[in-house]
């Protein structure tokens, strides 16, 4: 007998347990045959999320926003803090598109908590909050959030230490060193391949530059945007990402407008466009259209503007989004009778009778008397750049 009445266990029944145990260890740490205990990854949720992404870079915000859900819905079923997080942030984006900012707000609060989560990094979700704060005036709030963007990992299969892992901590109260210290990239059957992680983690660090940059410039502080810009320039020799370049483009445009060098600028959007086309970020080609299309305007070139605005329409149009392309429409009408170019004004004319044909027995668009839509308006021979674009554009 021994301590707490237990039988004695004979040297046979220890052998036979060693043996077991030695069993269950082969069993547990090594297999003969490939493991496959590991699932793959979700198709449900991936197939939705693939579509939910497609109507995302096509405008289809509804769908887009729909499709996301039901993938949230299901990273939540399976309790995956990765998905979950990166749908939270796809949700805030398909918000920030739909101007509800409130909304946008909330969804990046989950994203941070379930990528904290996940040891995963938050770092588009800070970029994504301070353009939020910047489209508010709220200088000091984007800035702040920047240097969270500066301090987080680049989101690049990286595991690591998050300065999110709690659900009320902050990031704030933790310096940089200790809160956002560099994860190493996973490594196992499908190793990471280290250049490609190398460029991503880049890339992300000149985002984190361009977003300073476009700061710099709504606080008029011309200097630093430039330098901004230069230093991004230089870190991206070798890097080959066209949506980078389209970003690029976009502050280069931000930085001669506030310099009044508003042809230059107006080029640089136009080059924007073409990257946006190549790498089918479709949603957001519009909004760069109404934006050179006032720089031309600014530039005194309502001929070059009156071009991007029907093309802007058109684009909304064919979204189904007929009120943003009446609005064009309606606007680019006093442009037309101004340029006095027989061809600007049936390719207005035609939109306009599509936006008609596509509207029920009845139905006026927001805005739209009982005149005929089908031709420009002729009741004004002066266009001024405030009336050339529909507010919030």
């Amino acid at each position: 007998m021994i301590d707490g009445g237990m039988k004695s266990v004979g040297p046979q029944k220890c052998a036979a347990a060693a043996v077991i145990m030695i069993l269950l260890l082969t069993w547990f740490c090594g297999c003969a045959s490939p493991q496959k205990q590991v699932v793959e990854k979700d198709a449900t949720l991936h197939r939705s999320a693939n579509a939910a992404g497609d109507a995302f870079r096509e405008g289809n915000l509804k769908q887009a926003r729909k499709d996301y859900i039901d993938s949230l819905l299901r990273a939540w079923a399976i309790d995956d803090p990765y998905e979950s997080g990166t749908l939270a942030y796809n949700l805030a984006a398909c918000a920030v598109a739909e101007d509800d900012l409130e909304q946008a707000k909330q969804w990046l609060c989950d994203a941070r908590v379930e990528l904290g989560r996940a040891g995963a990094s938050a770092g588009n979700t800070w970029l994504l909050s301070a353009s939020i704060a910047l489209s508010e005036d709220r200088v000091a709030d984007a800035d702040r959030f920047l240097g969270y963007a500066s301090c987080a990992n680049p989101p690049c299969e990286t595991i690591g230490p998050s300065c999110n892992a709690g659900l009320c901590s902050s990031c704030e109260a933790l310096d940089c060193e200790s809160c956002c210290l560099s994860g190493l990239p996973f490594i196992g059957a499908d190793a990471c391949d280290c250049e490609q992680v190398q460029q991503c983690q880049e890339s992300y660090r000149v985002r984190v530059l361009l977003a300073k940059a476009r700061l710099a410039v709504r606080i008029c502080d011309l200097e630093n945007a430039q330098a901004l810009l230069r230093e991004a320039c230089q870190m991206t020799e070798g890097i080959c990402d066209l949506s980078l370049r389209a970003d690029f483009h976009d502050v280069a445009a931000a930085i001669h407008d506030l310099q009044e060098c508003h042809v230059l600028a107006a080029a640089h959007r136009d080059h924007e466009v073409k990257l946006l086309r190549c790498v089918g970020q479709y949603r957001e080609i519009p909004n760069v259209l109404d934006a050179a299309a006032e720089s031309f305007l600014e530039a005194g070139k309502p001929d070059a503007a009156l071009e991007r605005i029907t093309r802007s329409a058109r684009i909304h149009l064919a979204r189904g989004d007929l009120n943003e392309a009446w609005r064009r429409v309606d606007a680019a009408s006093e442009l037309a009778v101004l340029v006095g170019c027989e061809a600007a004004e049936t390719r207005l004319a035609i939109t306009a009778r599509l936006i008609q044909q596509r509207l029920a027995p009845g139905v006026l668009p927001e805005g739209l008397d009982d005149s005929d839509p089908a031709e420009p308006r002729r009741d004004s021979t002066e266009s001024s750049r405030s009336s050339a674009l529909p507010p919030g554009s």
